[in-house]
């Protein structure tokens, strides 16, 4: 049984959407099995333990279905999202700011560099190189998830957190209503 102190936390920080509380009884137990922690005693590493896990889960299982984004939000328009912040993961994300052909030539050189990378080449040629092109930065259009509600979402000003071939898919952001028609986007990472 999850101690009330750890439901209550989760609640406080993570409101929205509700965390499953067989995917929390579940992550307690793992916590407790294989890292050998005394709920007691290390109670402050138990926390952060499931915090942990949890922004590396899916949100899809690790939270209810139907209790963090408006289940018929993609149906309406000139919504706006009100209350406490949701947890959302991005699902999806693209640069729409840069030409395609300009995306897909600093793809090619990744993964070209990537290749010869494997081949054991000595690292003087690698330095002659250069460090890894980073993909070109405009605008990113990105979906985000709470788990069972998808959403597509723009940025209004650059994220520059966030990076077309770095950020992974799955990185966990936080809805926060600034005013009652603005959203901004809070890194649930800590940065």
């Amino acid at each position: 049984m999850v101690p009330q102190n750890i439901v209550q936390w989760i609640s406080q920080n993570y409101p929205k959407p509700t965390v499953d509380p067989d995917w929390l009884e579940a992550c307690y137990q793992w916590i407790l099995d294989e890292l050998h922690l005394n709920p007691a005693s290390q109670l402050d590493e138990i926390i952060a333990n499931v915090e942990t896990q949890l922004l590396e889960s899916d949100l899809g299982d690790s939270m209810l279905r139907g209790t963090g984004l408006p289940t018929n939000l993609a149906a309406q328009n000139n919504v706006r999202l009100r209350g406490p912040p949701v947890l959302v993961e991005i699902v999806s994300i693209t640069e729409i700011a840069s030409s395609a052909f300009s995306l897909l030539n600093v793809r090619q050189t990744r993964v070209d560099r990537e290749d010869l990378a494997g081949l054991g080449e000595d690292d003087a040629a690698a330095e002659d190189e250069g460090p890894i092109p980073r993909y070109p930065r405009g605008m990113l259009r990105m979906e985000l998830s709470d788990g069972s509600v998808t959403l597509p979402a723009i940025e209004y000003r650059s994220l520059p957190q966030l990076q077309l071939g770095e950020t992974p898919l799955g990185f966990k952001v936080y809805l926060c209503s600034l005013t009652q028609s603005v959203y901004s986007v809070e890194l649930a990472d800590g940065t």
